[in-house]
């Protein structure tokens, strides 16, 4: 039994509740619903306003003093370990707070690709780890989501190979999803899904259906789904279905109905999207870097180009091969089973923390 006591020192909530890094927070609290962990929201209330008033302030007025109050909540401190997302801001104070409890803490290091797409430069990894390092250095362990990740950290900063892991992504909405066979007198459904669609390459998407023609996708009879804040306008004049914004259980509904999903971005650090599409058994087009490479394996094809036209070739090449189609989204389907289902993610975790608290 591991029964330990997870405190999560993160807000309890933000007031961006669109936030990305939150939103995975609120997903791994949720580790108690596959083992027997007990996980809960230990930061006290005065520390959740003051993460958020600081933020609003730093926006407003920025180099502000920073004015976080780090403090844990009353009859929440008899934890055996402590979670936290991502470097403190205020590291000292961090760790003074939660001192003696260890501490396992997610951070990242992101491809040299993801860095100059998204700040124009990849600038200087080795002070990069060095500075990671220095902030992260009193957590017990160091949690990546990606061995990528891991392994370019290690890259500069070797020493921390023993208290370094790489656990993926914990997604506990994930459920084998019914699959859906495509008879071949059926249309080709082909699905976008991205809010911020200029970043994730919708407009290269649709260039690339301009290149194929309207004659040609009609001739296999192809569908076009994007759900988007960014409206798409083909100029070819093929219909598309857009949604600007439908709920995740729809998401999740129209996975299960597409043939190819694509998602070629130009800046991405990891693609969750791509594995609910996966489950879904869709064959997935993506680029190939480092991280959506280690999320597919050979589950999917993978561009060297972002190019409308590479994005067409991809496209051309799964249309016109049902085999080929279905191939990859079986193969999808089984790399999700085995890597990134909430059970065997969970247990992962678990075992991470069986470790650190001496809890058998």
């Amino acid at each position: 039994m591991n029964n330990s006591k997870i405190g999560i020192f993160c807000p309890a909530w933000m007031l961006a509740w669109h936030n990305t890094d939150h939103k995975i927070v609120k997903m791994f609290s949720r580790l108690d619903e596959f083992t027997d962990l007990k996980t809960d929201f230990v930061a006290s209330r005065s520390y959740t306003l003051s993460y958020n008033f600081d933020k609003v302030l730093k926006r407003i007025v920025p180099g502000a003093p920073q004015i976080l109050r780090h403090q844990i909540k009353d009859g929440k401190k008899d934890n055996d370990l402590i979670y936290h997302y991502g470097s403190p801001a205020a590291p000292e104070a961090f760790f003074k707070t939660v001192n003696p409890v260890p501490v396992f803490l997610t951070t990242g290091f992101m491809t040299d690709r993801f860095m100059k797409s998204a700040f124009g430069s990849i600038g200087n990894r080795q002070q990069e780890a060095d500075q990671l390092a220095k902030v992260l250095d009193k957590a017990a362990m160091i949690h990546f989501h990606t061995e990528g990740g891991l392994n370019r950290f290690l890259h500069y900063r070797p020493e921390f190979k023993n208290k370094a892991v790489a656990i993926p992504f914990f997604l506990p909405n994930l459920r084998s999803a019914p699959l859906t066979a495509n008879t071949g007198n059926q249309s080709i459904k082909i699905l976008f899904v991205g809010n911020e669609g200029t970043r994730k390459g919708l407009f290269e998407l649709i260039d690339a259906l301009d290149l194929l023609g309207n004659t040609y996708l009609k001739n296999f009879n192809v569908e076009v789904t994007v759900v988007s804040k960014d409206r798409p306008i083909p100029k070819c004049g093929i219909k598309i279905n857009w949604f600007k914004k439908v709920a995740h259980t729809e998401v999740l509904r129209l996975m299960e109905a597409a043939d190819i999903f694509v998602l070629v971005p130009k800046s991405e650090s990891y693609g969750l999207v791509l594995i609910e599409a996966m489950n879904a058994g869709c064959a997935v087009i993506t680029d190939n870097d480092d991280t959506r490479k280690e999320i597919l394996g050979d589950a999917g094809m993978l561009l060297s180009s972002g190019t409308p036209k590479a994005i067409s070739n991809g496209l051309k090449n799964l249309i016109e091969d049902h085999e080929r189609r279905a191939k990859l989204g079986i193969l999808a389907r089984a790399r999700v089973k085995e890597k990134f289902m909430p059970s065997v993610v969970a247990d992962k975790y678990a075992e991470q923390f069986r470790m650190l608290t001496n809890k058998n």
